[in-house]
């Protein structure tokens, strides 16, 4: 009866922190329309963005004709796969979680904490800069533009791969995050741990075989930055099979238990305001 009760008050907090974050989401959503010069200001950003890594990858093409066994155009799939994930960072992660340090910090986790939904949730997903995932239709057109230019047209079963290694590079990027911005708990005193994730995540833009031996291990194994971009844009462009979709799938629910244990971890820890 009280394994019963324990999941009855876990599935109970689950539906009230989805219907608290809904609530949110919807004020954040009427606020953020008040502003639609955000998002041509998003795009144009987005747009600068793309054209400045594209004249990057032309530069360095210049002298080679391949990058880590990838050629022009597959390079630019990732690219696009990079930035329809670095949409959904920006519009969904960093304006929520993003603040845990200084919630942490301050003390105004308490506030959270004290609510009856799941922090980690809330903390996660309180807020939404829905302009951002024009970067997202963005990041995957310019996918798509290359595919055209390479010749290769993805049979449904690659792009149904895509689609469940792409929710699972999601997935890895917000467990990440989360391990990241938890050591907030331990290391109260760190200004700003989200530029730690920033440079951990720069080295998705480019094909995992680019790097060094130590650098691949380390991407593959235990940062497991390979999965968010090279997995995805590999099983597009037809370098992969779609097997790796399932071992997409367990790295991200690895990635995601190991996240939610050194949360729990770390509220164990917080003292709150007072402490």
């Amino acid at each position: 009866m009280t394994t019963g009760g324990r999941g009855t008050g876990e599935g109970g907090r689950v539906r009230r922190s989805l219907q608290v974050l809904a609530a949110l989401w919807r004020l954040n959503v009427a606020e953020e329309l008040q502003y639609r010069a955000n998002f041509f200001a998003s795009v144009l950003g987005t747009l600068f963005g793309i054209g400045t890594a594209l004249l990057t990858l032309a530069l360095f093409f210049r002298h080679t004709t391949r990058l880590g066994g990838w050629d022009y155009w597959e390079v630019v799939v990732l690219l696009g796969v990079f930035n329809a994930l670095t949409g959904l960072i920006e519009a969904v992660l960093r304006p929520g979680i993003g603040e845990l340090a200084s919630d942490v910090r301050s003390g105004h986790l308490d506030l959270v904490l004290s609510r009856p939904v799941d922090a980690q949730a809330f903390v996660s997903f309180r807020r939404l800069d829905i302009w951002r995932l024009t970067d997202v239709a963005l990041g995957l057109g310019l996918a798509a533009y290359a595919l055209y230019r390479l010749g290769h047209v993805p049979s449904a079963l690659a792009i149904a791969t895509f689609i469940v290694a792409f929710a699972s590079a999601a997935v890895v990027v917000y467990a990440i995050w989360v391990v990241l911005m938890s050591l907030a708990f331990w290391l109260v005193a760190v200004e700003n741990l989200a530029v730690l994730f920033d440079a951990l995540y720069e080295g998705a833009r480019y094909p995992v075989s680019a790097y060094p031996g130590a650098l691949r291990f380390l991407f593959v194994y235990l940062v497991p930055i390979a999965w968010t971009t090279t997995i995805p844009a590999s099983v597009i462009t037809g370098r992969v099979g779609p097997g790796i979709g399932l071992a997409a799938v367990a790295v991200a629910v690895a990635a995601f238990a190991l996240a939610r244990l050194l949360w729990k971890l770390a509220l164990k820890r917080y003292t709150g305001a007072s402490g």
